[in-house]
């Protein structure tokens, strides 16, 4: 009933075959462009989360340092190093920070207020705590209520594959805030 239509280029240039190794060819071509399109934009994804993980961790380290009360192991929070430090690991855990108090991505100050200097001055590697300790709970100076700590965290991108002109870039976040501290409300 009905009849299978040929063209004159299928019936001369072999058919259905012909067809076949000109679709191969076109994929060959454009499959590397695909793959690079695909590969860039899994790095930029990379590249973003990796900037706001490490801007959310600073902001929620700044913000547990300034609450107030006491940490659960009954030290002030604003003058408790380690646990600034592991609330900005926590939030930034896909990052790696290292929580070293000298040589660690995670830094703590202490000062006044905006255009004020640094309260402690006996600060080595740009840390605030008191790295000697070994609870590191210690804050080097005379840090109270109604100062502004200040927490800086920092983390390096490295590409996965090296197809693409991405190099490594170190990306920081430096949050601010006012400690509250404790309030007598005597």
């Amino acid at each position: 009933m009905f009849r299978k239509f040929k063209s004159r280029n299928q019936k001369k240039f072999g058919g259905m075959r012909a067809l076949r190794a000109q679709a191969m060819v076109e994929f060959a071509i454009a499959l590397p462009v695909l793959l690079m399109l695909l590969i860039g934009i899994m790095e930029v994804s990379r590249m973003l989360f990796m900037y706001a993980s490490v801007v959310n961790s600073s902001r929620d380290a700044v913000r547990y340092a300034s609450a107030y009360g006491m940490s659960d192991d009954g030290y002030l929070k604003y003058s408790y190093c380690a646990g600034i430090r592991d609330v900005a690991n926590k939030s930034g855990f896909l990052l790696k920070l290292s929580t070293n108090p000298t040589t660690g991505n995670i830094k703590i100050t202490y000062d006044g207020g905006p255009g004020t200097s640094p309260i402690v001055t006996e600060v080595s590697s740009g840390n605030a705590c008191n790295a000697s300790s070994g609870e590191d709970t210690d804050v080097v100076g005379n840090v109270d209520t109604g100062d502004r700590v200040t927490v800086k965290v920092s983390a390096t991108y490295n590409p996965m594959l090296s197809l693409l002109p991405f190099g490594t870039r170190t990306f920081t976040a430096t949050s601010s805030r006012t400690i509250l501290g404790i309030l007598d409300l005597d």
